[in-house]
């Protein structure tokens, strides 16, 4: 499911989280692709499910308490107000509320639909509502919601051990904002502020002196490779080589140079001992009349890291204080 949801109906006055099934029961696969919403708390039963659609609310937490036979009787009056609560919200809500819940990773989000009416569902054990138009996994700019891209503020409220509440008034503000395909404020200053960041590195990196430049690049290959070759020396073709700390076997090159150009990296391409190494990395920080797409496609092996590249590894790495030294 990939679709995105309409945003014909406004802002939602409420959102709540719905639990669609436990377990492996396979409920929340079937609602997802079924476009629908379902419900238990044994609204399956004739007597309850009437009662429940009728709106006699009182007389739905009676029942349940009278049926619920575990614990003291403050829990039994607590478990059937809790449950009367849900089932109301589940078959109250008009589009006016956003329902949301997680699946397959991703967090769905859907309205129900003010023309669906409570059906029966045996085979759930429930009863279900059809919903507007689709759940949906997608934000206004049509992005993924992945929930390892979610904060863990709303993606917390999964532990909730009933099957619906409301979503808080920061969780709310919060998924509003993801949905429009925003960025919460907090992360707008941290973009600008690490875009600022990587502008500086990348003119503290061009002014590295050659020998500075290619440890720099050892010093940044070497965090995710094992350098095996020596840096410099009178190598022709390669400054470095690296091996796959997985499969020593496979061995990378890596050539640095300050200034790259297409003569400079074709050549590179065609030399007979470019077919040794898994990888060809060419490394560099000014670009000389560089239009390499034509021979990347050709060339799948051939990696280029240009100074943006290499900033951003910079800060990754937590290498800022190295290169303000070299470079101060």
């Amino acid at each position: 499911m990939t679709q995105i949801a309409s945003s014909g109906l406004g802002m939602p006055s409420t959102v709540r989280y719905i639990k669609l099934g436990s377990g492996n029961s396979g409920t929340d696969d079937r609602c997802i692709n079924d476009c629908i919403s379902y419900i238990g708390f044994g609204t399956d039963d004739d007597q309850l499910f009437e009662l429940a659609s009728k709106g006699l609310w009182d007389e739905f937490k009676n029942l349940q308490y009278e049926r619920d036979v575990v614990g003291s009787e403050q829990a039994r009056k607590q478990r059937a107000t809790s449950a009367t609560n849900q089932v109301r919200a589940f078959f109250e809500a008009g589009d006016e509320t956003l329902w949301i819940t997680f699946f397959g990773g991703f967090m769905y989000h859907a309205r129900l639909s003010n023309s669906s009416r409570p059906v029966i569902s045996n085979e759930l054990r429930g009863c279900t509502r059809a919903i507007a138009d689709a759940w949906s996994n997608r934000d206004e700019q049509n992005k993924e919601l992945k929930v390892e891209n979610l904060s863990g503020n709303l993606t917390k409220i999964r532990g909730f051990k009933g099957t619906s509440c409301t979503l808080s008034s920061d969780q709310f503000d919060y998924l509003l904002t993801r949905l429009s395909g925003k960025v919460p404020s907090y992360i707008e200053r941290i973009n600008k502020s690490q875009e600022d960041l990587i502008d500086g590195v990348k003119s503290a990196i061009k002014s590295l002196q050659p020998k500075d430049f290619e440890l720099l690049v050892e010093i940044l290959f070497s965090t995710f490779l094992r350098r095996i070759g020596k840096a410099g020396g009178s190598e022709r073709f390669i400054d470095i080589t690296y091996e796959e700390r997985m499969s020593p076997d496979q061995v990378v090159a890596v050539q640095v140079k300050s200034h790259a150009s297409s003569e400079i990296v074709v050549k590179y391409c065609q030399s007979v001992e470019f077919e040794r190494y898994k990888d060809v990395y060419i490394v560099f920080h000014t670009p000389d009349s560089l239009d390499l797409d034509d021979l990347l496609e050709a060339q799948p092996t051939l990696k280029v890291v240009d100074v943006h590249g290499l900033a951003r590894l910079v800060v990754d790495s937590g290498l800022i204080h190295w290169l303000k030294e070299k470079t101060s």
